[in-house]
C-alpha cells in the first residue's frame, strides 16, 4: 500500500476527500522523532524539590513525546508527593503519561515501594499508558 500526506482537503459534496486521525501525524512524527523530553534546553521539564516540610516538585517547562504524540508544559508545575514512611526510604518519579482513551497527555509523580534499599519504580506500559 502507497501512502503520503498531509495534503489540504476539498470539499467534494458534503464529504471531505482526505481526513487524517492523530494516529497518522503520530506515526509521522515518531518516524523522526524519539520518545523522551525534547531537549531544546538543558533544564527542559527538570524535575527540582521544593523546600521542606511542603512534599511537592516543581516541574519546568519543556516539551516531550511519547510514540509521536507531543506534550508541552510552558509554566513551572506543581506536583504533590505522598508523605515519607518515616522510617524506610522510596523513591519516586515523574514521568509523562499518555492516555489513548483521555486523548491527552500529563505529568505524574509514580510512588515507588519503601524499602532499606529502594529502587525506582518501572515504566508502565499498557493498552492506554
Amino acid at each position: 500500500m502507497e501512502r503520503c500526506g498531509f495534503f489540504d482537503a476539498n470539499l467534494v459534496g458534503e464529504e471531505y476527500d482526505r481526513v487524517y486521525l492523530s494516529q497518522h501525524f503520530a506515526a509521522y512524527f515518531a518516524s523522526f522523532i524519539g520518545n523522551g523530553v525534547f531537549a531544546g534546553k538543558s533544564n527542559e521539564l527538570q524535575v527540582m524539590a521544593l523546600s521542606t516540610p511542603q512534599m511537592k516538585v516543581s516541574v519546568l517547562g519543556g516539551q516531550g513525546y511519547i510514540n509521536g504524540y507531543w506534550y508541552e508544559n510552558t509554566d513551572n508545575l506543581i506536583l504533590n508527593i505522598d508523605n515519607a514512611d518515616g522510617v524506610l526510604n522510596r523513591i519516586d518519579s515523574v514521568v509523562l503519561r499518555l492516555g489513548y482513551a483521555e486523548r491527552d497527555m500529563w505529568l505524574a509523580v509514580k510512588k515507588g515501594a519503601p524499602a532499606v534499599t529502594p529502587t525506582a519504580p518501572g515504566v508502565t506500559r499498557s493498552a492506554d499508558f
